[in-house]
């Protein structure tokens, strides 16, 4: 650790890691999905105040890594096969409801089920192959909608809603799973 690094253990919480950023406009705490737990801290706030933050939020902090214990753990799928399962019903759907995207790629990410580029070249985690059938329609919507509209405004949770309607509450359900 460095002057601009801080490690405290709390009784409920455990390891919590304070990191300076001089980028940061506020205290900000994120946990990993392997429950580390951060802290970022702008240049002009102490340690201390920090601290007291984080204890502030010691229940949200609990409650945050609970969900995350209890969340589903996906294991990796092979690409190529994914691939394959992924494009034929990517291709059912802008079939059905009209839509086009430019090229398809399948990863094993860690942080995103899927994206839309500015020029619609979808990519799609692999893991999506372990999800229920209507969370995988849910995520190749989603991914085609953005074909249209680039961001998630009001207008995009309502064009979404017209392929699936209540789509939001398909995006919590897919929160249970962790990737």
């Amino acid at each position: 650790m460095n002057r601009f690094t801080k490690s405290i253990t709390f009784f409920d919480i455990g390891e919590v890691i304070f990191k300076k950023n001089k980028k940061a406009s506020r205290l900000r705490i994120s946990i990993k999905n392997t429950l580390e737990v951060n802290v970022s801290v702008p240049i002009y706030v102490t340690f201390n105040k920090a601290e007291e933050f984080v204890i502030s939020k010691t229940p949200w902090i609990i409650k945050s890594i609970n969900d995350i214990k209890n969340k589903v753990k996906l294991n990796p799928v092979d690409k190529v096969k994914a691939k394959q399962v992924l494009k034929k019903k990517l291709d059912n759907i802008c079939d059905k409801y009209d839509f086009k995207y430019n090229k398809l790629t399948v990863r094993n990410q860690k942080t995103r089920w899927g994206s839309c580029s500015q020029k619609n070249n979808i990519s799609l985690n692999s893991k999506i192959m372990h999800l229920p059938e209507e969370l995988i329609e849910y995520i190749l919507l989603h991914e085609l909608v953005h074909t249209r509209i680039k961001n998630h405004s009001k207008q995009f949770w309502d064009t979404l809603d017209l392929y699936i309607p209540l789509s939001k509450k398909l995006d919590k359900k897919l929160k249970k799973y962790s990737l």
